[in-house]
């Protein structure tokens, strides 16, 4: 792997999957909405074309040819009330498909699409009198859409396809209200986090981490597979927050479901393991300097 392109090049895990490619020699061209947002990194190693996301569908002139990869990271609402904007998530399905369009007209010869893990919380909504979906399934039915829809299309045009199923991401960065940076936030502040039930089974993984893996998915991968990134373990919620607890206010009593929620993510639906049985890599960073790290650049933002 010697060449590839990233869209969302600017976004919390996009920057990271930028820094780790070129810090192993491989050439990037990042695609943002903004360039400023990556002026410091314009250099040899990494080419920066500024499109946002409905110019997509006429960008392919613009790309280099012999592309390796295609990292497709940028979205249009991934976290905040953004979630629940049907019309938001149906146009980033359209410009996922524009994507791997673009990818197969400069003949790329792999495409990774960013999925989540709320793909894997939807499909007990088949019986949906029994469960309510959440408003902000909105989001993963859109990335769900973006994942079938572009096996399909790749499919069709004989490229490579991947979805890279991410666990709960989370470290310095992340400048998002998501459950990480919340509940650190308020642990910090000496209040007590409100959450869900301490029994539900959670994977928070740190963007590093994440960033390897994606580094070595582009590397080895099965077509049409999709991977999970994460821990190849999972733990409880309840013990995921009381180490988070125990590293920023050890004094807090923490309480679990004091939030009603139809969350649950069905992780049989994965495989934990096939990352690190096709390459070898598993996550490697330690959760609790993770979590001070994060810690960390959280109280700088709040200088």
């Amino acid at each position: 792997m010697k060449n590839v392109i990233v869209t969302g090049a600017s976004g919390f895990i996009g920057k990271a999957v930028c820094k780790e490619l070129v810090s192993n020699g491989i050439h990037v061209t990042a695609i943002v909405r903004n360039k400023q947002d990556l002026e410091k990194y314009d250099n040899e190693e990494m080419q920066i074309i500024e499109a946002d996301l409905n110019e997509y569908r006429n960008l392919a002139v613009c790309l280099p040819r012999n592309i390796d990869v295609f990292y497709h990271f940028a979205w249009d609402g991934a976290y905040g009330e953004a979630l629940t904007d049907y019309s938001k998530q149906i146009h980033n399905i359209e410009y996922n498909c524009d994507a791997i369009i673009m990818a197969q007209k400069i003949r790329c010869k792999k495409f990774i699409m960013a999925g989540t893990i709320n793909e894997l919380e939807l499909f007990q909504f088949f019986h949906a009198e029994k469960n309510v979906p959440r408003k902000s399934c909105i989001y993963g039915i859109a990335k769900l859409a973006c994942d079938l829809m572009g096996k399909t299309i790749a499919a069709e045009g004989g490229m490579n396809f991947n979805t890279a199923i991410i666990g709960s991401c989370f470290g310095p960065g992340d400048r998002s209200k998501r459950i990480h940076n919340t509940v650190i936030r308020k642990l910090m502040n000496g209040e007590v986090p409100r959450l869900i039930s301490g029994d539900t089974l959670h994977d928070w993984i740190y963007i590093d981490d994440v960033a390897k893996m994606f580094r070595y998915l582009g590397a080895k991968s099965s077509n049409m597979k999709s991977y999970y990134l994460g821990h190849r373990k999972l733990r409880k919620l309840e013990d995921i927050v009381s180490d988070v607890r125990d590293v920023v206010n050890p004094d807090i009593q923490l309480k679990f479901g004091q939030i009603k929620s139809s969350f649950k993510i069905d992780y049989s639906l994965v495989d934990l393991n096939a990352l690190y049985e096709e390459t070898g890599f598993e996550a490697q960073a330690d959760f609790k300097e993770s979590i001070k790290k994060t810690e960390e650049w959280l109280r700088k933002r709040n200088d």
